[in-house]
């Protein structure tokens, strides 16, 4: 088996994974278990991220969901936050990036709109790179 089609397949088994997790987002109960089943989402993406290569579709999914679910789940664990009303809109949050996950994932270009979209728009993360030195 080629690289390439290792890799192609790793992406084909994470985005599965990432619909199964969506769906357990969706379908978890208000509150502490949406939130759960968002860190494991999380968690998904870190452990797919941290075996997938440096660049290339895989990585830009993983590192993307990483910084999505990452910033979700801060809006109920952060410092100053946890308010009923905060986590009730959290979980309304991370309802909706599910949902809109589910409904791009298969498609790349839709794909990788959400993930700009997600990371930058809703989750704020700046679009400009550090200077470095």
């Amino acid at each position: 088996m080629t690289a390439q089609r290792r890799l192609q397949e790793s992406l084909e088994e994470f985005l599965a994974a990432a619909a199964d997790q969506a769906r357990l987002v969706l379908d978890a109960g208000a509150g502490l278990p949406t939130y759960d089943a968002g860190v494991e989402f999380q968690a998904l993406a870190v452990r797919a991220m941290v075996k997938a290569p440096k660049s290339g579709p895989l990585s830009e999914v993983t590192v993307g969901l990483n910084l999505i679910w990452g910033a979700l789940t801060d809006e109920m664990d952060a410092p100053g936050r946890g308010s009923s009303e905060q986590d009730i809109e959290a979980v309304r949050h991370m309802k909706q990036a599910a949902f809109e996950w589910l409904s791009v994932q298969d498609a790349p270009g839709d794909r990788a709109a959400y993930l700009d979209f997600w990371v930058h728009d809703e989750c704020g993360y700046s679009r400009d790179l550090p200077e470095l030195g």
